[in-house]
Order: structure tokens, then C-alpha cells, then sequence
């Protein structure tokens, strides 16, 4: 099995180790992720006094995953485990696993521990319905208290550190304030410390109010501190202790069912504070553990792909990346980054700083008061475009111009004269310039190529596909998480279009690169939208293009209710393939599909960007050519053109006179 060993102060590494074998009463556990617990792991990564750190280390404790084996649990049960290490596989004892309900995501339900601890202390405060709640220290174990506490009734909760690193874990908690140390109007008359430190305590005793509760939670961080009895006495301050360890199995039993309950109700969750990481770049979390005052936690994915073959040996420097814009894409672009071989997130920049320190918070790197900040840095060496469309020029040539490699989200620009003039400028200079269309990278896509390719199917005889979506009017203003509040997507002249250059963009990309050739004439319809009220923002969006003998067609709307989301297919003499939503291969005069979709769930939009981003990497690495190039994604951008003008003017328009620069 694959287990995390700290071998020495500050060191970290991935080793393969023996299973472990499990006697009677055991339970063992494909582990599919496992959480830190950062107060107690950093102590031990840093040696510090109070951990007891005997090197080498085996550390962790909170995982989650599927049962392998064991009492209690059928064979692929999901189950949440304590007592677990930082390994792909765990072995321990019944009572330390949990059957995890359905709607629970794994790394909710991995803290399970941590969770006990946050629950044994609000009741060791006797925390009641209605009371507000003060936490000191905002790790995770602070995170989790205050989110807990909300979710137990205290209508506020005032989050108190001694720097504003780990503001950005309010922004989610519309109860949550976020405060410096210091005594409150009135204090509050329940106080939690989650420091384990004596100037923690300082402050939790200054921040009760009098005749107040205030709990220690957890472990002692500090050999020795002083505790200020007269204080204390003189206030007339109630002092408790708190620790899991204190818990009788029948109180486990009873707050564990609490914390469980409230994670199928959906009223706690800290997804959103975890940054992702496959397990196989753990070292990169121990490092950021040590050093990055803004990190809360991660989760290591051990069912995350691994290295490619040889990639290890090779000791390839990662390629560092900035991300200009943390908004609706952007932090997808950045989670994508933390999973991604050969890259990592050393710098990010967007216009509202919280959404930049959020960003650099969970995932790494620093955030850049401004673009020119940003592009001065020595260790940045590509820069990902995440912005508004008509950005994107000013952007590139910035970018281009600092000597940086560049990595656009798609499309190119606004328009196509704004397109032409960026791959020309790419064109001109030694640096790699690329699209980010993620549907390139998906297996489906990349084994239906190779099929077309091979000649599989014959000569293409058509393709249809269908992206029926339903946004909400918010999307307009915020995009789907809602993260950046902004009205670019009802501007024609910023955004370029709706429906069609927003979404249906990917679909015409992977039509041309599945048939391979340019489409000679686009034939479009489209119909505005219905939810919002934006001149030029199509919704309804149906184009037929002619390649030759073939035809495609690709219809989609953001308006649909229950729309299934997307379906692609194509056929030729011999046959035809369905790519989306599993891949088949159907050949004429064969029952059954030739091939099937292979086990597992699909990728996800995650695994899609991720991969775009290590193939980007290795491709500046290897000196080979990137996915899609600016000029390609040019020909994209050519026939959207195309299409707008042909609903406009009611007629075919060719995507090729249109590159030229001649008129539809």
C-alpha cells in the first residue's frame, strides 16, 4: 500500500509499505481520502516539544472510503474511519468506523474525529439553542467549532485569530464574524479555545463576558503557559477542559449520530475550506503546512491517478502558475492546479482581493495586490487567463510581454478580430500560448478521435449533439457558484454573445477536431433569452454545419428544465460512436456495442482541467506542441463568428472567408 512518512523534521514522502493485517473485530478500507488534522500533524512535522515525535512518522487519523472486509459492514459500504493513517488502505478495530450516508461527501464525513471533539466541547460549555458563540483559533478544529455551533442554534459567532490569514473561511457563515483579539462590547458567555496555546487562553479569558464558560478544546500545543487564576477568579469565569479522549464509547456513539445527522441535513459542511490534493503530492501539503499561515486543511485523494510512468524519475520542477481572476472558473482553474503533476499555484490576482486570498488560502501561492505585481515575479512561468472575454487581449500581451507562457480559458476573445490579433501577436514570440477547451482531454473524446482516426466508423457521415442546461437568472450576475458579483455576461460587447460563445463553443471545438477539417458554410438560428432581459445574449442556439459529405448539428439552451446536460454522436459507413454521457462503439452488422464504456464513473469537470493543465506542463516541458493552440482556437472562434452572422443575416456564411477577413 502507498502510506504518507514524515522521516524527519520537515521532511515528507510517499513510500510503499506492506498492508497491514487485521485480527478479529477488524475492519479494512479502501481509503479514497483522508483528511489532516494540521494542529496535531504540524506539531509532529515540526517537532515540536509537546507531539512526542518519534521519526520516522506515520501520520493521520481521519480518512473515509469503502469497505474491503470485516464485521459489520457489507463488501463497498461507504464508511468514514478514525484512527486511520495517511495510506490507501486502513485496518482497524469496528468501533472506529462509521456506515456514511449517501448524500454525504467523503471528506465531511472523514472528520468525523475532529467533529467529536468540536461536539464534546460545545457540550462541556453547555452551549444552549439561541446563545451566541465565541471560537478562538481558526484552524480546522476552530472552523469546525463555529460551524457546528451555528448549526447547534447560536443565531451568532464571532471568529477571533491573531491575523486576518484565515478570513476568507467566513465568507460562506452569514452568522460569522471575523475579529482580532481583543475584549468584545459586553463579551460573549460562551468562549471556546481551539489554540491549545497560553496566549489563546489570554484571549478567550478576555473575550467572556463576566460569569461567562470558557472551554480548552483539544491538545496543548505549549509544554508550560500561564493561566491567569486571579483573572478568573475575579471575573468570576467558569474554566473546562475538553478532550475526545475524556469521551465514554456510548458518548461517541450518541455525538457521532449527532454530527452524521447534521451532514445528511446538509447544515455543516467544510468542503469548501479543504484544498484537494491527489495523495501523490502530499510532500507539496506538508510544505504548505509548514510554512503557509492562510492554510486550513487538505484532503488527499488516494483513488486520484498517479504519475505517469517515468514522470517521477525525471524529477521534472514543477511548472509555477499564476491565475489572473479567482471568480466563477477560476477557482475551478485553481483546484484543477492543485491536483495537476508538473504544475503548482504560486500566484494569483483578481480585482476583489478576497476572492485572490481565498484562492492562494486553499490552494496555494500568494495572492498579487495588482496584474503588474503579478507578471514581476521571477517564479511564475505561465499564466492562466480567467477573466471576463474582452480582458483577454490586454491580458495576453502583458503576459506575453513579462516572458511568461500563456494559457487562455476559452475563447480566445470577445470577438474575432480581438482573436486574430492575439494569435498573431502569439505567433510572433517564443513563448507557449494555448486555449483551455477541457473536452480535448477527456477520455471519451481522445478514444473517439483515435477511432475516426483508424478509420473505425468509415468516412464521417454526420454527428449531432445537444447541451440542454438550466441556469438560473443569478448565473447572469455571478456565474454558477455566484462567488464574483458581475454584469459582463449581459454585455454583448464584453462577453461577445451568450449561449453560443459561452457554452456551445466546447461542442463546435471537439466537432471540428473529431472530423478533423474545417467546416466549409454555418448555417445558424438562435432565440434571446427568456430569463434575462440583455440585447444580444442568445439562449436558444441550433447550427448546421457542412464538412464535405458530412453533417453536423448542435443544438443547446440554458433554459431547459431537467435538461440532461450533454449528448454527442457520430456515424459514418461503418458505424458510429456515442461519446457523452458513456462512450460506445457501434459497428454495422455487429450486435452489441464493439466496445463498451469502461467501469467507473465518469470524469468529472475537474478531472478534465486537471489533466489540460498537466498536459499544458508537460508540453512546455518537453518542448512538444500544447492541446490547442491560439490559432486553433482561432478556427473555433471562426466559425462561432460564423454562426452569429448567419442567424443575422438569414443565410449560410463560410467560417473560412471569414478568417480571411472578408465579409459574411
Amino acid at each position: 500500500m502507498r502510506q504518507v512518512v514524515l522521516p524527519g523534521p520537515g521532511r515528507c514522502e510517499i513510500v510503499d509499505q506492506d498492508e497491514p493485517r487485521g485480527g478479529p473485530g477488524h475492519v479494512t478500507v479502501d481509503v479514497g481520502v483522508s483528511v489532516l488534522s494540521p494542529g496535531t500533524e504540524r506539531a509532529i512535522l515540526l517537532d515540536q516539544p509537546t507531539a512526542g515525535s518519534r521519526f520516522p512518522e506515520f501520520p493521520g487519523y481521519m480518512a473515509a472510503g469503502t469497505v474491503r472486509g470485516g464485521p459489520g459492514f457489507p463488501p463497498g459500504a461507504r464508511v468514514a474511519v478514525r484512527r486511520a493513517r495517511h495510506a490507501d488502505v486502513a485496518v482497524v478495530p469496528a468501533r472506529y468506523v462509521r456506515a456514511v450516508p449517501d448524500r454525504v461527501p467523503p471528506a465531511d464525513a472523514a472528520i468525523w474525529q475532529l467533529a467529536l471533539t468540536a461536539l464534546h466541547g460545545l457540550e462541556t460549555g453547555g452551549q444552549v439553542a439561541g446563545e451566541g458563540v465565541t471560537v478562538i483559533g481558526q484552524g480546522l478544529l476552530g472552523v469546525i467549532t463555529r460551524r457546528l455551533a451555528a448549526a447547534l442554534g447560536a443565531p451568532r459567532v464571532r471568529a477571533v485569530a491573531a491575523t486576518a490569514a484565515r478570513t476568507w473561511t467566513c465568507r460562506t457563515e452569514p452568522s460569522t464574524v471575523f475579529g482580532k483579539p481583543g475584549p468584545p462590547d459586553g463579551g460573549a458567555s460562551l468562549v471556546v479555545d481551539a489554540t491549545g496555546s497560553g496566549p489563546g487562553l489570554a484571549v478567550a479569558i478576555d473575550s467572556a463576558a463576566e460569569g461567562g464558560r470558557v472551554v480548552l478544546l483539544g491538545s496543548p500545543r505549549t509544554e508550560q503557559a500561564d493561566v491567569p487564576l486571579q483573572r478568573l477568579h475575579d471575573r468570576r469565569l467558569d474554566l473546562r477542559g475538553a478532550h475526545v479522549s475524556q469521551l465514554a464509547e456510548k458518548d461517541e456513539e450518541r455525538l457521532g449520530d449527532l454530527f452524521f445527522s447534521l451532514l445528511e441535513q446538509r447544515r455543516f459542511t467544510v468542503r469548501d475550506v479543504l484544498a484537494d490534493y491527489p495523495a501523490h503530492k502530499a510532500p507539496e501539503v506538508y510544505r504548505r503546512l509548514a510554512d503557509d499561515r492562510a492554510f486550513v486543511s487538505a484532503a488527499l485523494h488516494w483513488d486520484a491517478p498517479r504519475p505517469a510512468p517515468g514522470r517521477h524519475a525525471l524529477a521534472v520542477r514543477p511548472l509555477r502558475f499564476a491565475l489572473l481572476g479567482c471568480g466563477d472558473i477560476g477557482i475551478e482553474d485553481a483546484k484543477a492546479l492543485a491536483a495537476a503533476d508538473e504544475a503548482e499555484l504560486t500566484a494569483c490576482h483578481d480585482p476583489v482581493g478576497e476572492l485572490a486570498e481565498e484562492t492562494a488560502a486553499r490552494f496555494g501561492g500568494r495572492r498579487e495586490p495588482s496584474v503588474r505585481a503579478l507578471l514581476a515575479r521571477p517564479d511564475v512561468d505561465v499564466v492562466v487567463i480567467a477573466t471576463p472575454h474582452d480582458t483577454h487581449e490586454p491580458l495576453l500581451a502583458e503576459a506575453l510581454a513579462a516572458g511568461k507562457h500563456v494559457l487562455l480559458e476559452k475563447p480566445v476573445a470577445q470577438d474575432l478580430a480581438a482573436a486574430r490579433r492575439m494569435t498573431e501577436l502569439a505567433q510572433s514570440g517564443p513563448r507557449r500560448t494555448g486555449v483551455l477547451f477541457p473536452t480535448r482531454t477527456d477520455p471519451r473524446f481522445r478514444r473517439a478521435r483515435a477511432a475516426i482516426a483508424a478509420g473505425e466508423i468509415g468516412e464521417p457521415l454526420g454527428a449531432a449533439t445537444t447541451y440542454f442546461t438550466d441556469k438560473p437568472a443569478a448565473y447572469f450576475h455571478g456565474g454558477i457558484s455566484g462567488r464574483a458579483s458581475s454584469t459582463w455576461r449581459l454585455s454583448e460587447d464584453r462577453a461577445g454573445g451568450g449561449f453560443l460563445i459561452m457554452n456551445l463553443i466546447h461542442q463546435i471545438d471537439a466537432v471540428r477536431a473529431l472530423l478533423g477539417r474545417e467546416p466549409d458554410r454555418v448555417y445558424a438560428e438562435t432565440a434571446p433569452s427568456t430569463t434575462v432581459a440583455a440585447p444580444g445574449i442568445e439562449d436558444v442556439v441550433s447550427i448546421v454545419l457542412r464538412f464535405g459529405a458530412a453533417i453536423a448539428t448542435l443544438t443547446g439552451s440554458a433554459s431547459v428544465a431537467g435538461g440532461r446536460g450533454m449528448r454527442t454522436h457520430i456515424w459514418g459507413e461503418k458505424g458510429g460512436i456515442q461519446l457523452t454521457p458513456d462512450y460506445r462503439l457501434t459497428l454495422r452488422g455487429t450486435p452489441g456495442p464493439a466496445e463498451s464504456p469502461p467501469a467507473g464513473p465518469p470524469p468529472t469537470a475537474i478531472d478534465l482541467r486537471t489533466w489540460a493543465f498537466t498536459r499544458f506542463a508537460r508540453a512546455v516541458h518537453d518542448g512538444t506542441p500544447v492541446d490547442v493552440s491560439l490559432a486553433d482556437g482561432l478556427r473555433t472562434q471562426a466559425v462561432v463568428a460564423a454562426a452569429y452572422a448567419s442567424a443575422r443575416l438569414g443565410r449560410a456564411v463560410s467560417p473560412a472567408r471569414l478568417l480571411e477577413g472578408g465579409a459574411p
